[in-house]
Protein backbone atom coordinates (compact mmCIF):
# COMPACT_ATOMS: atom_id res chain seq x y z
CA UNK A 1 0.00 0.00 0.00
CA UNK A 2 2.41 2.58 1.15
CA UNK A 3 4.25 1.57 -2.43
CA UNK A 4 1.43 2.86 -4.19
CA UNK A 5 0.90 6.04 -2.64
CA UNK A 6 4.62 6.63 -2.65
CA UNK A 7 4.56 6.25 -6.31
CA UNK A 8 1.75 8.52 -6.93
CA UNK A 9 3.04 11.05 -4.40
CA UNK A 10 6.31 11.35 -6.74
CA UNK A 11 4.83 10.83 -10.32
CA UNK A 12 4.89 14.31 -11.14
CA UNK A 13 7.83 16.10 -9.18
CA UNK A 14 6.91 20.10 -10.63
CA UNK A 15 3.57 19.47 -9.05
CA UNK A 16 4.83 17.92 -6.04
CA UNK A 17 7.61 20.58 -5.75
CA UNK A 18 5.05 23.52 -5.59
CA UNK A 19 2.75 21.45 -3.55
CA UNK A 20 5.16 20.93 -0.99
CA UNK A 21 6.29 24.59 -1.10
CA UNK A 22 2.86 25.93 -0.39
CA UNK A 23 2.44 23.68 2.63
CA UNK A 24 5.85 24.67 3.53
CA UNK A 25 5.03 28.25 3.82
CA UNK A 26 2.27 27.99 5.49
CA UNK A 27 3.69 26.28 8.55
CA UNK A 28 6.97 28.37 8.62
CA UNK A 29 4.89 31.10 8.47
CA UNK A 30 2.31 29.38 11.52
CA UNK A 31 5.41 28.45 13.17
CA UNK A 32 6.96 32.20 13.43
CA UNK A 33 3.67 33.81 14.28
CA UNK A 34 3.48 30.65 17.59
CA UNK A 35 7.02 31.97 18.36
CA UNK A 36 6.07 35.70 18.23
CA UNK A 37 2.57 34.99 20.34
CA UNK A 38 4.90 33.40 23.03
CA UNK A 39 6.42 36.97 23.71
CA UNK A 40 3.50 38.07 24.83
CA UNK A 41 2.33 35.23 27.20
CA UNK A 42 4.91 34.36 29.72
CA UNK A 43 4.53 37.95 30.30
CA UNK A 44 1.41 37.42 31.48
CA UNK A 45 2.19 34.17 32.85
CA UNK A 46 5.30 35.03 35.30
CA UNK A 47 4.74 38.47 35.85
CA UNK A 48 4.88 38.88 39.67
CA UNK A 49 0.97 39.07 40.93
CA UNK A 50 1.88 40.52 44.39
CA UNK A 51 4.42 43.43 43.56
CA UNK A 52 3.09 46.51 43.15
CA UNK A 53 3.14 49.18 40.74
CA UNK A 54 2.12 53.16 41.22
CA UNK A 55 1.92 55.69 38.31
CA UNK A 56 0.48 58.77 37.59
CA UNK A 57 -3.42 58.53 37.58
CA UNK A 58 -4.55 61.08 35.18
CA UNK A 59 -1.42 59.96 32.49
CA UNK A 60 0.65 56.78 32.57
CA UNK A 61 3.96 58.54 31.89
CA UNK A 62 3.46 61.14 33.52
CA UNK A 63 6.03 62.41 36.57
CA UNK A 64 5.64 61.69 40.20
CA UNK A 65 6.85 64.04 43.33
CA UNK A 66 9.74 61.95 44.81
CA UNK A 67 8.41 63.18 48.03
CA UNK A 68 5.73 61.16 47.90
CA UNK A 69 8.30 57.82 48.43
CA UNK A 70 8.46 58.24 52.43
CA UNK A 71 4.66 57.97 52.16
CA UNK A 72 4.05 55.37 50.83
CA UNK A 73 6.93 53.31 52.46
CA UNK A 74 4.78 53.83 55.58
CA UNK A 75 1.43 52.08 54.45
CA UNK A 76 0.46 49.41 56.35
CA UNK A 77 1.20 46.34 54.76
CA UNK A 78 4.29 47.82 52.74
CA UNK A 79 7.47 45.92 52.80
CA UNK A 80 9.74 47.39 50.67
CA UNK A 81 8.94 50.00 48.26
CA UNK A 82 11.19 51.98 45.72
CA UNK A 83 10.92 54.32 43.06
CA UNK A 84 12.77 54.83 39.58
CA UNK A 85 12.98 57.16 36.81
CA UNK A 86 13.91 56.21 33.00
CA UNK A 87 15.42 57.70 29.79
CA UNK A 88 16.62 55.61 26.72
CA UNK A 89 20.09 55.58 26.36
CA UNK A 90 22.81 54.32 23.68
CA UNK A 91 26.49 53.53 23.20
CA UNK A 92 29.02 55.27 20.42
CA UNK A 93 25.92 55.75 18.00
CA UNK A 94 21.69 55.90 18.15
CA UNK A 95 21.43 52.26 17.01
CA UNK A 96 22.98 50.59 20.22
CA UNK A 97 19.88 51.84 22.41
CA UNK A 98 19.52 50.39 25.49
CA UNK A 99 17.20 50.94 28.46
CA UNK A 100 18.79 53.31 31.69
CA UNK A 101 17.08 52.87 34.86
CA UNK A 102 17.63 55.61 37.71
CA UNK A 103 17.19 54.49 41.38
CA UNK A 104 17.72 54.53 44.90
CA UNK A 105 20.44 51.76 45.56
CA UNK A 106 18.97 51.53 48.95
CA UNK A 107 15.50 49.86 47.36
CA UNK A 108 16.84 48.27 44.16
CA UNK A 109 17.39 44.87 45.86
CA UNK A 110 14.57 44.77 47.85
CA UNK A 111 11.61 46.07 45.46
CA UNK A 112 13.19 45.09 42.11
CA UNK A 113 13.33 41.11 41.26
CA UNK A 114 17.25 41.59 40.32
CA UNK A 115 20.45 40.00 41.84
CA UNK A 116 23.85 41.04 41.82
CA UNK A 117 27.00 39.78 44.06
CA UNK A 118 27.84 41.10 47.25
CA UNK A 119 30.98 42.55 46.65
CA UNK A 120 29.50 44.75 43.52
CA UNK A 121 26.44 45.49 45.49
CA UNK A 122 28.94 47.40 48.09
CA UNK A 123 30.74 48.87 45.56
CA UNK A 124 27.71 50.18 43.17
CA UNK A 125 26.29 51.31 46.63
CA UNK A 126 29.35 53.87 47.31
CA UNK A 127 29.89 54.73 43.61
CA UNK A 128 27.37 57.56 43.26
CA UNK A 129 27.85 57.64 39.54
CA UNK A 130 28.33 54.23 38.79
CA UNK A 131 26.04 51.74 37.05
CA UNK A 132 25.07 48.25 36.93
CA UNK A 133 24.62 46.21 33.73
CA UNK A 134 22.38 43.31 32.74
CA UNK A 135 24.68 40.33 31.25
CA UNK A 136 23.01 41.35 27.41
CA UNK A 137 24.54 45.01 27.76
CA UNK A 138 27.60 44.17 28.96
CA UNK A 139 28.01 41.48 26.26
CA UNK A 140 26.98 43.48 23.50
CA UNK A 141 29.23 45.83 24.04
CA UNK A 142 32.35 44.54 25.57
CA UNK A 143 32.45 46.28 28.68
CA UNK A 144 34.41 45.34 31.36
CA UNK A 145 34.43 45.71 35.00
CA UNK A 146 35.60 49.07 36.42
CA UNK A 147 35.50 50.64 32.87
CA UNK A 148 34.83 54.33 32.49
CA UNK A 149 31.49 53.89 30.08
CA UNK A 150 29.94 57.41 28.36
CA UNK A 151 26.40 57.16 27.55
CA UNK A 152 24.45 59.06 25.42
CA UNK A 153 20.74 60.20 25.77
CA UNK A 154 18.24 62.37 25.24
CA UNK A 155 18.29 63.98 28.72
CA UNK A 156 20.13 67.23 29.07
CA UNK A 157 22.20 67.85 31.97
CA UNK A 158 22.93 71.50 33.84
CA UNK A 159 26.12 71.98 31.54
CA UNK A 160 24.20 71.42 28.23
CA UNK A 161 25.48 67.96 27.80
CA UNK A 162 23.86 64.64 26.80
CA UNK A 163 26.35 62.59 27.73
CA UNK A 164 26.36 60.88 31.55
CA UNK A 165 30.14 59.32 32.09
CA UNK A 166 29.50 56.13 34.58
CA UNK A 167 31.35 53.53 35.78
CA UNK A 168 30.31 50.07 35.42
CA UNK A 169 30.34 48.37 39.43
CA UNK A 170 28.65 45.14 38.37
CA UNK A 171 26.44 42.91 36.48
CA UNK A 172 22.80 42.45 37.89
CA UNK A 173 20.53 39.33 36.49
CA UNK A 174 16.99 39.47 36.57
CA UNK A 175 16.03 37.06 39.16
CA UNK A 176 12.50 35.79 37.65
CA UNK A 177 13.95 35.31 33.74
CA UNK A 178 17.46 35.04 34.51
CA UNK A 179 17.93 34.26 30.86
CA UNK A 180 16.71 37.07 29.97
CA UNK A 181 18.12 39.32 26.98
CA UNK A 182 17.13 42.92 28.26
CA UNK A 183 19.96 45.41 27.62
CA UNK A 184 19.56 47.72 30.55
CA UNK A 185 21.71 49.85 33.01
CA UNK A 186 20.83 50.79 36.17
CA UNK A 187 21.96 54.30 37.83
CA UNK A 188 21.55 55.80 41.06
CA UNK A 189 19.01 58.19 41.23
CA UNK A 190 20.87 60.77 42.64
CA UNK A 191 23.40 61.32 40.09
CA UNK A 192 20.75 61.46 37.43
CA UNK A 193 18.66 63.90 39.56
CA UNK A 194 21.04 66.28 40.76
CA UNK A 195 22.19 66.40 37.35
CA UNK A 196 19.34 66.42 34.83
CA UNK A 197 18.40 70.03 33.50
CA UNK A 198 14.83 69.24 33.51
CA UNK A 199 12.50 67.03 36.02
CA UNK A 200 14.04 66.82 39.08
CA UNK A 201 12.76 65.74 42.38
CA UNK A 202 10.39 63.63 39.95
CA UNK A 203 10.05 59.91 39.85
CA UNK A 204 7.91 57.92 36.55
CA UNK A 205 6.95 55.41 39.14
CA UNK A 206 7.00 52.78 42.31
CA UNK A 207 7.54 49.76 43.28
CA UNK A 208 6.33 48.57 46.41
CA UNK A 209 6.41 45.31 47.87
CA UNK A 210 3.17 44.07 50.75
CA UNK A 211 4.12 41.86 53.59
CA UNK A 212 1.26 39.50 52.33
CA UNK A 213 0.45 38.79 48.74
CA UNK A 214 -2.79 37.86 49.44
CA UNK A 215 -3.41 41.30 50.82
CA UNK A 216 -2.00 43.22 47.56
CA UNK A 217 -5.33 44.48 46.46
CA UNK A 218 -6.33 45.98 50.08
CA UNK A 219 -2.39 47.64 50.24
CA UNK A 220 -2.64 49.21 46.82
CA UNK A 221 -6.13 50.80 47.73
CA UNK A 222 -4.54 52.46 50.89
CA UNK A 223 -1.50 53.57 48.45
CA UNK A 224 -4.22 55.37 46.63
CA UNK A 225 -6.09 56.64 49.34
CA UNK A 226 -3.21 58.69 50.69
CA UNK A 227 -3.07 60.86 47.71
CA UNK A 228 -6.41 60.98 46.48
CA UNK A 229 -6.33 64.60 47.65
CA UNK A 230 -3.30 65.38 46.27
CA UNK A 231 -2.27 66.52 43.02
CA UNK A 232 -1.37 64.13 41.09
CA UNK A 233 -3.42 61.45 42.27
CA UNK A 234 -1.56 58.13 42.01
CA UNK A 235 -3.00 54.57 40.53
CA UNK A 236 -1.73 51.59 41.88
CA UNK A 237 -1.88 47.91 40.71
CA UNK A 238 -0.14 44.61 40.34
CA UNK A 239 2.63 44.62 38.20
CA UNK A 240 0.40 41.49 36.21
CA UNK A 241 -2.57 43.73 35.75
CA UNK A 242 -0.15 46.17 34.34
CA UNK A 243 0.88 44.07 31.95
CA UNK A 244 -2.22 42.37 30.89
CA UNK A 245 -3.47 46.53 30.49
CA UNK A 246 -0.55 47.41 28.25
CA UNK A 247 -1.33 44.29 26.08
CA UNK A 248 -5.02 45.15 25.68
CA UNK A 249 -4.29 48.50 24.66
CA UNK A 250 -1.60 47.63 22.35
CA UNK A 251 -4.48 45.22 20.55
CA UNK A 252 -5.21 41.42 21.16
CA UNK A 253 -1.88 40.18 19.87
CA UNK A 254 -3.14 36.47 20.22
CA UNK A 255 -6.17 37.20 18.45
CA UNK A 256 -4.47 38.96 15.86
CA UNK A 257 -1.60 36.00 15.44
CA UNK A 258 -4.90 33.38 15.01
CA UNK A 259 -6.75 35.44 12.56
CA UNK A 260 -3.33 35.55 10.44
CA UNK A 261 -3.14 31.68 11.03
CA UNK A 262 -6.83 31.12 10.14
CA UNK A 263 -6.10 33.45 7.01
CA UNK A 264 -2.68 31.49 6.07
CA UNK A 265 -3.98 28.00 6.69
CA UNK A 266 -7.44 28.53 4.30
CA UNK A 267 -5.51 29.68 1.92
CA UNK A 268 -2.99 26.51 1.82
CA UNK A 269 -6.17 24.14 2.46
CA UNK A 270 -7.60 25.50 -1.04
CA UNK A 271 -4.33 25.51 -3.12
CA UNK A 272 -3.66 21.85 -1.29
CA UNK A 273 -7.43 20.55 -2.26
CA UNK A 274 -7.29 22.01 -5.63
CA UNK A 275 -4.42 20.00 -6.12
CA UNK A 276 -5.93 17.07 -4.99
CA UNK A 277 -8.97 17.45 -6.54
CA UNK A 278 -7.09 17.80 -9.73
CA UNK A 279 -4.72 14.74 -9.53
CA UNK A 280 -7.34 12.76 -8.66
CA UNK A 281 -9.62 13.37 -12.08
CA UNK A 282 -6.80 12.97 -13.74
CA UNK A 283 -6.24 9.63 -12.32
CA UNK A 284 -10.22 8.45 -12.85
CA UNK A 285 -9.12 5.53 -15.40
CA UNK A 286 -5.86 4.49 -13.87
CA UNK A 287 -8.45 4.04 -9.78
CA UNK A 288 -10.93 2.20 -12.27
CA UNK A 289 -8.38 -0.07 -13.44
CA UNK A 290 -7.24 -1.39 -9.74
CA UNK A 291 -11.13 -1.50 -8.80
CA UNK A 292 -10.95 -4.03 -11.91
CA UNK A 293 -8.01 -5.82 -10.47
CA UNK A 294 -9.87 -6.28 -7.30
CA UNK A 295 -8.89 -3.44 -4.88
CA UNK A 296 -11.99 -2.34 -3.02
CA UNK A 297 -13.08 1.56 -2.61
CA UNK A 298 -11.74 1.63 1.05
CA UNK A 299 -8.27 0.73 -0.61
CA UNK A 300 -8.56 3.59 -3.45
CA UNK A 301 -9.91 6.30 -0.62
CA UNK A 302 -6.91 5.26 1.92
CA UNK A 303 -4.38 6.05 -0.82
CA UNK A 304 -5.57 9.03 -1.64
CA UNK A 305 -5.43 10.24 2.05
CA UNK A 306 -2.30 8.70 2.61
CA UNK A 307 -0.93 11.11 -0.46
CA UNK A 308 -2.59 13.86 1.29
CA UNK A 309 -1.30 13.60 4.62
CA UNK A 310 2.06 12.41 3.09
CA UNK A 311 2.11 16.13 1.70
CA UNK A 312 0.98 18.12 4.58
CA UNK A 313 3.33 16.45 6.92
CA UNK A 314 6.29 16.32 4.77
CA UNK A 315 5.55 20.20 3.90
CA UNK A 316 4.44 21.12 7.37
CA UNK A 317 7.90 19.38 9.28
CA UNK A 318 10.10 20.84 6.53
CA UNK A 319 8.36 24.66 7.08
CA UNK A 320 8.05 23.96 11.08
CA UNK A 321 11.95 23.10 11.25
CA UNK A 322 12.56 25.88 9.01
CA UNK A 323 11.03 28.54 11.35
CA UNK A 324 12.83 26.91 14.53
CA UNK A 325 15.96 27.13 12.27
CA UNK A 326 15.35 30.94 12.07
CA UNK A 327 14.75 31.73 14.65
CA UNK A 328 17.61 30.23 16.29
CA UNK A 329 19.45 32.12 14.32
CA UNK A 330 17.78 35.35 14.83
CA UNK A 331 18.74 34.57 18.44
CA UNK A 332 22.15 34.18 17.96
CA UNK A 333 22.77 37.22 15.57
CA UNK A 334 20.29 39.53 17.77
CA UNK A 335 20.92 39.79 21.03
CA UNK A 336 17.71 42.29 21.97
CA UNK A 337 15.81 39.18 20.32
CA UNK A 338 13.36 38.15 23.24
CA UNK A 339 14.69 35.18 24.99
CA UNK A 340 10.62 33.84 25.03
CA UNK A 341 10.73 34.19 21.59
CA UNK A 342 11.00 30.30 20.56
CA UNK A 343 8.86 27.36 19.43
CA UNK A 344 7.63 25.30 22.32
CA UNK A 345 6.29 21.85 22.47
CA UNK A 346 3.14 22.40 22.53
CA UNK A 347 3.35 24.56 19.55
CA UNK A 348 5.10 21.61 17.60
CA UNK A 349 2.35 19.05 18.85
CA UNK A 350 -0.81 21.34 17.46
CA UNK A 351 1.24 21.77 14.45
CA UNK A 352 1.23 18.23 14.11
CA UNK A 353 -2.68 18.27 14.63
CA UNK A 354 -3.13 20.53 11.97
CA UNK A 355 -1.28 18.85 9.35
CA UNK A 356 -3.06 15.80 10.07
CA UNK A 357 -6.65 18.05 10.13
CA UNK A 358 -5.45 19.64 6.96
CA UNK A 359 -4.34 16.51 4.81
CA UNK A 360 -7.69 14.84 5.64
CA UNK A 361 -9.50 17.77 4.87
CA UNK A 362 -8.10 18.37 1.96
CA UNK A 363 -8.30 14.66 0.66
CA UNK A 364 -12.07 14.90 1.52
CA UNK A 365 -13.51 15.87 -1.45
CA UNK A 366 -11.54 13.29 -4.09
CA UNK A 367 -12.14 10.81 -1.93
CA UNK A 368 -15.43 11.42 -2.00
CA UNK A 369 -15.34 11.26 -5.86
CA UNK A 370 -13.49 8.20 -5.58
CA UNK A 371 -15.95 6.50 -3.65
CA UNK A 372 -18.75 6.96 -6.22
CA UNK A 373 -16.27 6.26 -9.16
CA UNK A 374 -18.17 4.12 -11.39
CA UNK A 375 -15.85 1.10 -13.19
CA UNK A 376 -17.46 0.81 -16.77
CA UNK A 377 -17.99 4.76 -16.68
CA UNK A 378 -14.48 5.89 -16.13
CA UNK A 379 -12.72 3.16 -18.21
CA UNK A 380 -15.05 4.11 -21.20
CA UNK A 381 -13.76 7.32 -21.18
CA UNK A 382 -10.48 5.87 -21.85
Amino acid sequence: MFGLIWTNFTRKKGRLALTLLSVLIAFLLFGMLMAARQVFNPQLGKSDQSRLLTVNKVSRGAPLPVAYAQRIAQVPGVKAAAYATFMLGWYQKRENAFAVVAAPPEGVFKAFPVEASADQKKAWFSDRDGALATPALMKAYGWKIGQRVPIMSTMQKKDGSTTWDVTIDGVVTNSEHPDAKQQQLILHYDYLNTGRATGTHTVAMYFEVPDDPAKATQVAMAIDKLFENASPQTSTSTTKAVVHNAIRQAGDIGGIIVDVAIAVFFSMLLVVGAIMFQSARERRTEFAALRALGFTRATIVRMVIGESLLTCLIGGLIGIGAAAALISGLQRMLDKMPASMDITGAAVLISVGLMIGFGLVAAAAPAGQLWRLSIREALGRM
